[in-house]
């Protein structure tokens, strides 16, 4: 049976796609030379793929583990913090890039957006654990 249209919801694991999606784009806007002359790509291009790489493999890591006891789940809570800052280094990045390369305000906004949507999804993402895991394994 399906679900109607207006009837689904976004699951909180949507932020894998989210952030596989971000990746992308990532890599191929800073694989641009029209964006990122190649004589001063090293200089952002890098340090911007490097965080946008970061908070893809930490939310990769969060989703692998099954949690089971306490530990387990502070080791994916650990994940998912470090996925955010990554993520706020990543727009502290996109941002000084902007300023300083000039990226036209159109791929900017496009591009801060799918930041901030896998940000939100990763957000609800914690809070769904803490709510479903703070009974389970009685964290306090």
């Amino acid at each position: 049976m399906s679900v109607r249209t207006g009837d689904r919801s976004d699951g909180t694991l949507g932020v894998l796609n989210d952030i596989a999606n971000l990746g992308a784009y990532t890599i191929q806007i800073c694989r641009s030379e029209k964006v990122f002359p190649k004589s001063s790509r090293w200089v952002m291009a890098k340090p911007i793929v490097d965080e946008c790489i970061a908070a893809l493999t930490c939310v990769r890591r969060a989703n692998a583990v099954f949690v089971d006891t306490v530990s387990d789940f502070e080791y994916r809570r650990n994940q998912q913090v470090q996925a955010h800052s990554h993520l706020e280094a990543l727009l502290s990045l996109i941002d000084l890039a902007y300023t300083s390369f000039g990226i036209e305000s159109n791929r900017v906004e496009y591009w801060t957006g799918l930041v901030l949507k896998a940000d939100d999804r990763l957000k609800n993402w914690m809070k769904s654990d803490k709510t479903r895991y703070t009974a389970k394994l009685q964290l306090g």
